[in-house]
């Protein structure tokens, strides 16, 4: 086995773990995974994966890349097959898998036919959505993976499907059977891909080595129900292989039905204990500190709440179902945040006192109250060095204390935005480096 396919065993034996190993990170690289019928399936680890099969009439390609990391992918592949583009299948809109520029420029070079770009018919209006809102989702994408170091950018060009489907299509190319599912999880989107002759399925972002990111504060709707019955009608097809969008895959039918089974199973006790939370009039605040994880679950390699976690997806359930308002009355129609935390800081006497408390709770462990209480004081007091300085450390220790890719890119942000000594603390180093690192030091 190659170095992909070594970590793919160490994790699911428990020899290493995705804190240290995370989903997006290295080793990266292109692997045999199946020949069949002397026609190979390659895997590339990327930040997010790719997918090529080779077929008698060219290749099929799934998820080709990021635009700042397709051209590596292009390379490695050309080392292996000189094989034209027949097909790409996008699994979904997201920036890191429909890149897909050297292919294109490939094809234009050799005078090839542009190759078919198949995807749900809702990408093109996703792509649409990104160019309207394209500096929001350069400032929550900083913000999400760097912690708020840097300049934000958001891919602004993109390749649309010429090929769109609805519900589910099967394509055949030089005899190879590829059933595509249209799903809604991640996105409204969503595609998963499955390889009739090899059983080879292409999940997508429906499964990542991680507790499915179903709940990401910063972007729009995810579907934790629907995602659960998509993994269940993939356990249906009885897949050999796992070939994830994020992580490495997943190699034995009997590892894949668990894999599926228990993440279908954490995303319905999720949907199951909010709806039933709600239907008794639960508050959001309420329903948040209520729901929980079974044990057991938690306890699989491939669930660890290493990107999203599942106080999200709970929040996420909720304005799927139940709108914005939280059910806490002042929250309606609140007063602006900077009169309260003044009022609040003029009540602890000062916004150094309330800062200076919000050091004793960071210190005694309860960094919740803590961060409540800095960032009060911050906003009450934005120039004042002491507050500042404060501010940023209990949102430091908060970023130090956190698992989830989501939580640390914002607290590190919060801290960076609020001065002291930020910088020094965090290195400017990308969110996911700095899980790695504080685990693989641990």
């Amino acid at each position: 086995m190659g170095k992909i396919l070594d970590l793919a065993e160490d994790l699911w034996v428990g020899r290493k773990d995705t804190f240290s190993h995370h989903p997006f990170g290295i080793p990266r690289g292109l692997e045999l995974i199946n020949e069949y019928n002397s026609q190979r399936t390659w895997f590339y680890r990327g930040f997010s994966n790719s997918i090529i099969r080779e077929t008698n009439e060219g290749l099929i390609i799934i998820d080709p890349g990021a635009d700042f990391d397709v051209n590596q992918k292009f390379k490695a592949l050309r080392e292996v097959t000189s094989q034209k583009i027949n097909t790409v299948i996008f699994t979904h809109g997201h920036v890191d898998h429909v890149g897909i520029k050297p292919y294109i420029e490939e094809c234009e070079h050799n005078n090839w036919p542009i190759p078919r770009i198949i995807g749900h018919e809702s990408i093109n209006n996703r792509f649409d959505r990104y160019k309207l809102t394209n500096s929001w989702n350069a400032i929550i994408n900083l913000r999400q993976f760097r912690g708020n170091k840097g300049e934000p950018f958001f891919k602004k060009d993109f390749y649309y499907p010429n090929l769109t489907y609805r519900d589910d299509k099967e394509i055949q190319i030089a005899g190879v059977q590829v059933q595509l599912k249209h799903a809604r999880g991640e996105t409204d989107d969503h595609t998963w891909v499955f390889f009739i002759d090899t059983k080879i399925l292409c999940t997508g972002d429906l499964f990542i080595w991680g507790i499915p990111n179903a709940g990401n504060p910063q972007k729009v709707q995810r579907y934790a129900h629907e995602w659960a019955l998509a993994l269940r009608e993939m356990e249906e097809y009885k897949p050999k292989i796992l070939c994830p969008g994020h992580g490495v895959p997943i190699i034995g039918a009997d590892r894949v039905n668990e894999a599926l089974n228990n993440t279908a199973l954490l995303l319905e006790t999720l949907h199951t204990q909010t709806v039933s939370l709600m239907n008794k009039g639960e508050s959001l605040d309420t329903i948040i500190h209520t729901v929980e994880v079974p044990e057991d679950l938690y306890e699989k390699p491939y669930l660890k709440p290493i990107y999203d976690e599942p106080e999200f997806i709970v929040r996420n359930i909720w304005r799927l179902h139940g709108g914005w308002y939280d059910g806490t009355p002042s929250h309606l129609k609140p007063a602006p945040e900077i009169v309260q935390a003044k009022e609040i800081a003029n009540l602890a006497g000062g916004a150094v006192k309330l800062a200076e408390r919000a050091l004793e709770l960071m210190n005694s462990g309860d960094l919740r109250m803590a961060c409540h209480l800095a960032e009060w004081a911050w906003v009450s007091s934005p120039t004042n060095k002491i507050v500042s300085e404060i501010a940023s450390k209990v949102f430091i220790e908060r970023a130090k204390t956190e698992k989830s890719t989501m939580a640390i890119g914002i607290y590190m942000s919060a801290a960076r935005k609020m001065g002291g000594e930020t910088d020094k603390e965090i290195q400017g180093i990308t969110v996911i480096q700095a899980q790695e690192q504080r685990h693989q030091s641990s």
